[in-house]
């Protein structure tokens, strides 16, 4: 039997549910298909109560139209409500590469920076040695003066 290995870390991010978007919008998402659903659904019941009662349609008939309204509106709430998750989710994924991409372009200069500072040490030392050769050369030849005047 085939073993299926999921991404934990990055399954735990989602919802799963059609389409699935990030968890940290499922509250905003779940809150908004409620407020806009009872909205919707307090103005067709309304409506239709009224519109039926004008008309003379039957009771069952009124409700059929309001199941059948609210029925439509919530699945296409929901479609609406995951596009706009999805939408979203791209452009907080845009953004957060944008902010990455400086990130790693402020490390880069920064590291430029560090290699730049090294060498201009390692140049410092190599003249720091330049003169402590010279001043080796001319203690030798000051010494070797001495030992002549000496002799």
């Amino acid at each position: 039997m085939e073993e299926i290995h999921l991404n934990s870390e990055q399954d735990d991010k989602y919802v799963a549910f059609l389409g699935g978007f990030p968890k940290k919008w499922l509250s905003p998402a779940f809150y908004s298909f409620v407020v806009a659903f009872i909205g919707y659904a307090a103005w067709v019941i309304s409506g239709e109560i009224l519109a039926g009662r004008n008309a003379g349609t039957p009771p069952l008939e009124t409700a059929e139209s309001i199941v059948t309204h609210l029925a439509a509106f919530s699945v296409l709430l929901t479609i609406i409500i995951i596009v706009c998750c999805k939408g979203l989710e791209r452009i907080m994924y845009y953004l957060d590469a944008k902010r990455l991409a400086e990130q790693e372009r402020q490390r880069a200069e920064q590291a430029e920076k560090r290699a730049e500072q090294e060498k201009q040490r390692a140049e410092q030392e190599k003249q720091r040695a330049e003169q402590a050769e010279k001043r080796a050369e001319q203690a030798e030849q000051l010494l070797e003066q001495l030992k002549k005047n000496q002799s």
